[in-house]
């Protein structure tokens, strides 16, 4: 029994590393306006949800963001240009300012994504 317990620990471990090497290295910081990420093979999606979290923002629309892992290195860049860098595959997003400056917060309270429209499936013809 203690063999067992000690292999499924061991199997455990292994995968909990393969789990975190593959997501990937992400650090997001936010302060007086400007922004850091630091982002090596992850998905967009996630680079947003640790933008809403260390920003204390809300993103609207976030899930519909798609595409490969990305790497990128954005050090002190203003969070407009940084969001314009992030979002540049979607069809646009609009922001709202904070009320109040809140120290290590998000200059945006909210970012709202827009979704991206598609062409109909099919064409429907007049007789």
């Amino acid at each position: 029994m203690r063999k067992q317990i000690l292999c499924l620990v061991g199997v455990l471990a292994i995968l909990g590393t393969a789990a975190a090497a593959s997501a990937g290295e992400l650090s997001v910081k936010i302060a007086n306006g400007r922004a850091t990420v630091i982002a090596k093979d992850v998905p967009l999606r996630q680079i947003l949800a640790e933008w809403a979290k260390v920003g204390d923002t809300k993103l609207v629309g976030a899930e519909r963001v798609t595409g490969a892992p990305v790497t990128l290195e954005l050090v002190d860049v203003p969070e407009k240009e940084a969001l314009d860098i992030l979002l540049r595959t979607a069809a646009g997003y609009i922001v709202a300012p904070r009320p109040a400056n809140t120290a290590g917060a998000s200059q945006y309270d909210r970012v709202i994504i827009m979704a991206t429209s598609r062409p109909p499936a099919a064409t429907a013809t007049m007789p």
